[in-house]
């Protein structure tokens, strides 16, 4: 989640969806730290069966196989703020039982308690406000229904930050919320409980700056917080040069800072 942005919320909201509408196409060729991350995500879910469970921000579907095979008579629901990424993972879904349903995660077209688990990877870092958004996530949950994410925090792509320093003022990333901060909106007031969190730092590495960037481009995640005027050639080729002075053995980084969040509705919670 973004903790500053200069556009009306809902001009910023079509500005994310626009982005991941592009993206759909290249977003599976270029998402190879959102696989690892989703791989990991995946590796906690409980070892239990389910009934209805939302992949929300599904983008292509990467992990609708998984949580239906998990549960394979369970009813999987995938919601995206994009509808061309939902038609990717349309086409791409060989579970019948799949229902697509294009929504904001800070609005659910939901009856409260439709879930027993609601599961997000990489995809809650573009909501903003967490307290409507972990209360609604909440109000989705069914008794001790299980809410299990990942998303970015703050400290995440210090090396794009640092390749722009002293080039211009702008912010070229989004500033995301600590990972205490995090940890607090998600049990504050929403009748959730963090079962269990990790913080863990993951460094990608790349042939070169430009590919560096095209990870992040392609797969719908640039800037979308700053109204900005177009960046020159000159200045670009600045930037690559900075960002190049960063390159180490394994090639050019670009690290993040993932949370990895278990969470369960509170029984006293039901009411809500």
């Amino acid at each position: 989640m973004p903790t500053t942005f200069k556009l009306e919320p809902e001009d910023y909201k079509r500005q994310v969806a626009r982005r991941f509408d592009r993206a759909a196409p290249s977003y599976d060729t270029y998402a190879k730290f959102q696989q690892q991350v989703l791989q990991q995500l995946l590796q906690k879910l409980p070892h239990k069966a389910l009934s209805r469970v939302m992949d929300l921000g599904a983008g292509t579907g990467q992990a609708l196989a998984s949580l239906c095979s998990h549960s394979p008579a369970a009813q999987c629901v995938a919601v995206d703020l994009s509808s061309s990424m939902l038609g990717t993972a349309r086409e791409q879904c060989s579970y019948k039982s799949a229902e697509f349903v294009c929504a904001d995660a800070e609005a659910l077209p939901f009856a409260g308690g439709s879930f027993d688990l609601v599961f997000s990877s990489l995809a809650l870092q573009w909501c903003l406000s967490p307290a409507i958004l972990f209360a609604e996530l909440s109000r989705m949950l069914d008794k001790d229904g299980w809410l299990m994410f990942a998303t970015l925090t703050q400290g995440s792509m210090p090396e794009v930050t640092e390749a722009w320093q002293g080039l211009d003022d702008n912010d070229h990333i989004h500033h995301y919320m600590s990972f205490e901060k995090l940890i607090e909106a998600v049990e504050s007031e929403t009748g959730l409980a963090v079962v269990s969190k990790q913080l863990s730092k993951i460094t990608m590495w790349f042939d070169s700056p430009q590919s560096a960037i095209h990870s992040l481009t392609k797969v719908g995640a640039s800037l979308i917080a700053a109204d900005q005027s177009a960046i020159s050639p000159t200045k670009w080729k600045a930037f690559l040069a900075q960002y190049e002075q960063q390159r180490a053995t394994s090639g050019v980084p670009l690290s993040y800072q993932v949370a990895f969040v278990v969470a369960r509705k509170k029984e006293t919670a039901l009411g809500n």
